[in-house]
């Protein structure tokens, strides 16, 4: 293979990543479970049989951020393919390995819940078939001693990635999935929690363990996380090669040596976004009818089910690929939807842009093809009579034609502007940082200098009226623990800064009856915390509590038209600039497409085929 497309895999690297983890950070205490999942470190290795593989991976992080509709989605997709494929077949990997009918190891999916007016926090096992915990250890291990040993002698692994996503640290950042980030240490009355900001797993690392096994076999994945577009890098290389035959003397060290074979295309598959950028859909509170976005809408379609009801909407479909064209079609959000086959050729879009057009030294027929490809990318029709380029030019004209529907004000820009046009303005710089907590400083002082040590006498004398013991509890837990670190505080209406409290004290860690039902008392008192402490404060019979309650909050309020709202971050549908960015994508795509096709670029035009080939790639019926 050339040195552009030349990977370099180290078996070494897998190994010590499948036996362990690093040390993590001190983290948020509770008490054990009876039951500890099986690790892929002390499970026996498995006898498979050679054929295709179905992997689900998601629910990373912490109960504080694994959100109820990253749930929905694995969930409707294990059972999809436990229904349709052996049990040998599919391998699931969510939260902290919950399972129906075994004591919960950790509460893991976080719900809110709309009661009387109120956005109430909650916690849940998510509970799936034959499921296991998403760790690095867990996932690499069946990796390597399960499902590549299964699809190494030509089978194909199926892969689903509904996780969250980030870049990773250091130089060279890269996309990484956000893995189950809860370890339990100590044992009986000393056992505890803490979190592993470590536990994610890199581009590098996922192409290491695949390449340590895949053998003949290929993968066909689909990423819904944010930052997701950098696993197109599984396969795809970081850097379009240039052809030494593109110049005449001087040749850049972007050159590779055509000589040598072009290696084949393996790994293919389709991402919510690109890697820069976040995605849309990860809800705690998925609405039926606003949640939206390519977590949503890629595993519907592809399924046929609404992922909230489990009802039937559509037949099945063939492939991701249909998915993913579905899905793009009604996709409304921050979502950058692509395809391994287009971040391949914005590769040569880059090199094109970059390398050539900065080249004194080109041959004048690339010269004219870097001009045509400027062209394009501006408006020009391509013109170009390919069968295949021709599929993926009508495709780009409904993507554009859905993005002109859906933001009207931009049409014309969207179907008919300059890439100037198509360039979003800059947006302006943040106005200064943000104060601790989010709140202002006079708040901060109102809250513990006056309104808190009185807040807190009446509530150890039992003065305060409508307040259950375990909210009263609670309340008192969070003062002593902002009386022991003053730079902690949990603002009464600072939803953030008390989450992590509220679930490890109110008793949703612990996922017995009895303690999930005090949970929900605490956990509906978290929820009107704040209007509830700025009443009782208005009431008082001290005249600086009142008035700074006043200051605060303000005279009594009529309640709002949409009070669950209150607090959220909503994602307006629609949104302008990445639909511009999208456009401008499309246009790149086409325009890199044609300078191939015009140069005869065979190897990459053969690669590119391969790609396409295993995109839409049908998946079994059973």
């Amino acid at each position: 293979m050339t040195p552009a497309f030349r990977r370099v895999f180290n078996p070494v690297l897998l190994l010590v990543l499948s036996l362990g983890f690093g040390a993590g950070c001190a983290g948020p205490t509770g008490v054990a479970p009876s039951i500890e999942p099986a690790t892929a470190a002390t499970r026996p290795a498995t006898q498979v049989a050679q054929g295709d593989a179905f992997v689900v991976i998601s629910g990373g992080g912490t109960p504080l951020s694994n959100n109820y509709s990253q749930f929905l989605q694995a969930r409707a997709l294990n059972e999809a393919w436990r229904a349709r494929y052996p049990r040998e077949a599919v391998w699931t990997f969510f939260g902290a390995g919950n399972r129906p009918g075994v004591p919960a190891a950790l509460a893991d999916v976080r719900r809110q819940l709309k009661q009387d007016g109120l956005l109430v926090e909650s916690w849940l096992p998510g509970e799936l078939v034959e499921n296991r915990p998403a760790t690095k250890g867990e996932i690499l291990g069946a990796l390597q001693r399960e499902i590549l040993p299964r699809v190494a002698q030509g089978g194909t692994l199926t892969l689903f990635v509904g996780d969250h996503g980030e870049l990773s640290r250091g130089k060279d950042r890269q996309s990484a999935i956000t893995l189950w980030q809860m370890q339990r240490t100590g044992s009986g009355a000393k056992a505890s929690w803490r979190s592993d900001p470590k536990e994610v797993l890199t581009v590098s690392e996922l192409r290491a363990a695949l390449e340590a096994g895949l053998g003949r076999g290929r993968v066909v994945f689909c990423f819904t996380c944010c930052h997701s577009g950098g696993f197109h890098h599984l396969d795809v290389p970081r850097d379009a090669p240039a052809n030494p035959a593109w110049f005449r003397g001087l040749q850049p060290l972007a050159c590779a040596d055509w000589s040598e074979m072009v290696a084949p295309a393996r790994i293919a598959g389709f991402t919510a976004t690109t890697e820069d950028s976040l995605a849309a859909g990860c809800d705690p509170d998925p609405d039926p009818e606003k949640w939206r976005g390519y977590e949503r809408h890629f595993p519907e379609a592809l399924l046929g089910i609404d992922l909230m009801s489990g009802k039937k909407l559509a037949p099945a479909l063939a492939n991701f690929s249909a998915a993913h064209t579905a899905a793009t079609l009604i996709d409304r959000t921050i979502d950058k939807p692509i395809r391994t086959s287009e971040a391949w050729l914005e590769r040569y879009a880059t090199l094109i842009e970059t390398v050539l057009t900065e080249s004194p030294a080109l041959t004048p027929l690339v010269r004219a093809q870097v001009e045509r490809y400027q062209r394009i990318v501006n408006g020009e029709p391509p013109g170009v009579k390919d069968p295949a380029f021709l599929e993926q030019q009508q495709q780009t004209e409904r993507f554009l034609a859905a993005l002109a529907e859906q933001n009207p004000s931009a049409a014309l820009v969207l179907l008919a502007g300059t890439r100037a046009d198509l360039t979003p303005a800059p947006e302006p710089a943040a106005g200064g940082a943000r104060r601790r907590g989010g709140a202002p400083t006079n708040i901060r002082k109102l809250w513990s200098e006056t309104i808190r040590p009185a807040w807190k006498a009446a509530l150890v004398a039992k003065n305060v009226t409508g307040i259950s013991e375990a909210a009263r509890a609670f309340e008192l837990q969070l003062i002593e623990l902002e009386e022991k670190n003053p730079s902690k505080l949990f603002l009464p209406g600072d939803r953030d800064a008390v989450r992590n409290e509220l679930f490890w004290r109110s008793g949703y860690a612990q996922t017995d009856a009895k303690n999930q039902a005090r949970a929900a008392v605490v956990a509906r008192w978290e929820a009107g915390r704040r209007a509830a402490i700025l009443a009782w404060a208005r009431s008082s019979t001290d005249d600086k509590i009142t008035a700074a309650a006043l200051t605060w909050g303000g005279p009594v309020r009529p309640k709002s038209a949409n009070p669950e709202h209150t607090n959220r971050v909503v994602i307006e549908f629609g949104e302008k600039k990445e639909a511009l960015q999208r456009a401008l994508f499309y246009r790149r795509v086409l325009g890199a497409w044609a300078f191939l096709i015009a140069l005869d670029e065979r190897g990459a035009l053969e690669r590119l085929a391969a790609w396409r080939a295993l995109e839409t790639s049908t998946l079994p019926s059973s």
